[in-house]
């Protein structure tokens, strides 16, 4: 007996075999209860969700000798040939080979003849918005009143290209994507079946590859079980689809908030090394940061196991959301990039070498904002070069005396507060954007080693905290005393939502003659 694939073997053969499409069923089998069956039915959605399957559980449930039952016995000889696909009463035609209009002629003189040993004639069409426009106008009168007791069920994945006059005349339902977490149940149950040993983290590996489709699903399962027999590890699974572990792109987004350039260039080049196909690689890595997005967003995600939560909850701890919305727009601006690079390696080196520095980039309302308060000055002009060269002096001059140490500054509450702008200075020369943030939180109390400051900005909150070390390292160098930095987020009333249009650099240089300086002495660039 030859090899009958999983997705065959293990097709829907009753209405609580379908599974996630209880919106459909439901509905399918009252009206089998109630009588009240239509002439035409369109079943629509993505590939390998079940269509097709209900579409013939459907023709049993009508056809079978017990029925028309909502619990067909796939034992007599009607649902025995309907499972089998021989039956003469259900015809199934496939839309892409017989698109046109002689085959609907030829369809059209077949619904003369009676059904043979069954109750209904069903006609089953597969990929129905492959047949032409004149086909579709020639099914229009048969369809809207065909002879008694012949059933039409189509099924498409593109509903938009079936015409409106087709589809006012059947039922419409609407198939949905099989949530990851029933295609998991799916491939258990399965498993146990084929007394086949798998973890939890490889099952759901191969239900978000499937993407929404059963039947994808279970064509994985069986790749996964001719390489792997009956012991299935997620290493062997990630192998099969050149998949690369959670744990990589947890190390990657450790490098990037620890500024490793080096380290995170030589891991890139492993990736490279081991063949990873570069897109699947920047795919895989924004579903990572869309997870750990929505776990930032205390958001239910039912598409990973509960085993790799923590991992994800610890990066979402480690970067802002502003951050890591501007990560995945880098990726998806490299994804697409690379279609049409020569050299797709050196934009994901230069991609890694920019993240890197992501501490570094400071968003223009805060450069607009320091200029206004002159708390940016740009840099001296630089030196012409005279046309002749200049007469060397005869002295030499001596040179600059190491600047002295200045002496420790009395820690109180006054002297903080006198001290608050020296203090962001010296953070300015670290970061400038930590010395703005600072210069702008207040001084609410000092309390034995603690400072207190508040903030009511969202952005100098999240920047106070990521360089609080070395803030704190300055204040302690400045004092001679061991300090401890509390900051807190003061909440203010959410301002009334204002539209501003998006403007280019040269708008703004334009409204702002303080920023158009800015921009020439600096060479500064709109990211």
């Amino acid at each position: 007996m030859s090899y009958i694939v999983l997705a065959r073997k293990y097709r829907p053969q009753n209405f609580s075999e379908v599974y996630a499409q209880d919106h459909v069923t439901k509905v399918l089998q009252s009206a089998i209860q109630s009588g009240r069956i239509a002439h035409a039915y369109l079943f629509t959605g993505p590939r390998g969700v079940g269509k097709t399957s209900l579409a013939r559980i459907m023709a049993k449930s009508l056809n079978c000798e017990k029925g028309p039952t909502i619990h067909p016995c796939n034992e007599c000889i009607n649902c025995v040939e309907i499972t089998s696909g021989v039956s003469p009463d259900v015809i199934e035609i496939d839309g892409a080979s017989n698109t046109g209009v002689d085959d609907i002629r030829e369809l059209q003189r077949e619904l003369l003849y009676a059904a043979s040993g069954s109750k209904y004639k069903i006609y089953i069409i597969d990929e129905v918005h492959m047949l032409s426009k004149n086909a579709f106008n020639a099914l229009l009168k048969t369809l809207e009143e065909p002879p008694e007791n012949v059933i039409f069920i189509f099924a498409t994945t593109e509903p938009h290209k079936v015409l409106a006059t087709i589809v006012s005349r059947c039922q419409r339902y609407d198939f949905k994507r099989i949530p990851v977490d029933s295609i998991v149940e799916r491939l258990k149950d399965l498993c146990d079946k084929e007394n086949i040993t798998i973890d939890n983290e490889s099952l759901y590996l191969i239900a978000r590859k499937a993407d929404g489709g059963m039947r994808d699903a279970l064509s994985l399962m069986d790749q996964t079980i001719s390489f792997c027999q009956n012991n299935i590890t997620i290493e062997q699974v990630r192998q099969i689809f050149g998949m690369i572990p959670n744990q990589v792109y947890h190390d990657f987004m450790q490098m990037i908030k620890k500024r490793e350039t080096k380290a995170l260039i030589t891991e890139l080049h492993k990736i490279f090394e081991e063949g990873t196909d570069l897109q699947e690689f920047i795919a895989n890595m924004l579903e990572y940061l869309r997870i750990i997005l929505l776990t930032k967003l205390d958001v239910q995600i039912r598409d990973i196991s509960q085993d790799e939560l923590p991992m994800f909850a610890e990066i979402a701890e480690q970067f802002s959301q502003n951050d890591l919305l501007y990560i995945m727009s880098q990726l998806m601006q490299t994804k697409a990039d690379i279609r049409q690079s020569s050299n797709p390696h050196l934009l994901i080196e230069a991609l890694m070498i920019k993240l890197s520095r992501l501490e570094e980039i400071t968003e223009i309302s805060d450069l607009i904002s320091a200029l206004k308060t002159n708390q940016i000055s740009a840099p001296p002009p630089a030196a012409k070069i005279p046309s002749k060269p200049a007469k060397q002096p005869e002295r030499v001059a001596s040179m600059p005396q190491p600047e002295q140490e200045s002496p420790k500054v009395e820690l109180n509450l006054q002297n903080l507060s006198d001290n608050w702008n020296r203090l962001s200075q010296r953070i300015k020369k670290s970061s400038q954007t930590a010395g703005i943030a600072f210069e702008k939180a207040k001084l609410v109390g000092l309390k034995e080693h603690a400072i207190n400051i508040t903030t009511t900005s969202k952005t100098y909150f999240g920047t106070l905290k990521t360089n609080k070390e070395r803030i704190e390292e300055i204040i302690n160098d400045f004092f001679g005393k061991a300090l401890h930095l509390n900051i807190e987020l003061i909440e203010q009333d959410a301002p009334t939502k204002v539209d501003i249009p998006r403007k280019t650099i040269d708008d703004i240089t334009q409204d702002n003659p303080e920023i158009k300086d800015f921009v020439e002495q600096t060479q500064a660039r709109l990211v």
